[in-house]
């Protein structure tokens, strides 16, 4: 699932980005977008690998997931700060659209089967 997902957020995030470069004619639009979505793909990953490691005690899991939280939107924060913001969004939500992309293709495929 994570390797399709992130597959789906680079064949999006770089088409945009080159559409979004081409468009504006622009180059800091093309790695605004591409930062966004390494952005989102990095935060993606810190959410998968904080889920896989939670313990079973409630106080300790709350008390990493908020921390984890915290960790994430500080590195969304330093990165926002230095370029667009409209383009690093673009890049941002080209992740969001794949997974909602791989959901639509896996609920077809069980469908299907």
């Amino acid at each position: 699932m994570n390797k399709k997902i992130v597959i789906y957020s680079l064949l999006i995030g770089i088409s945009v980005a080159i559409i979004a470069g081409l468009l504006f004619n622009d180059i800091y639009v093309l790695v605004g977008v591409l930062v966004g979505l390494g952005t989102g793909l990095i935060g993606y990953a810190m959410i998968v690998q904080m889920a896989l490691s939670l313990k079973p005690d409630e106080k300790l899991s709350k008390r990493q997931g908020a921390a984890n939280y915290i960790v994430r939107y500080i590195i969304y924060t330093v990165v926002y700060l230095n370029i667009s913001i409209i383009a690093l969004l673009v890049g941002f939500l080209c992740h969001k659209l794949s997974i909602f992309v791989y959901a639509l293709l896996e609920g077809r495929m069980d469908k299907n089967a």
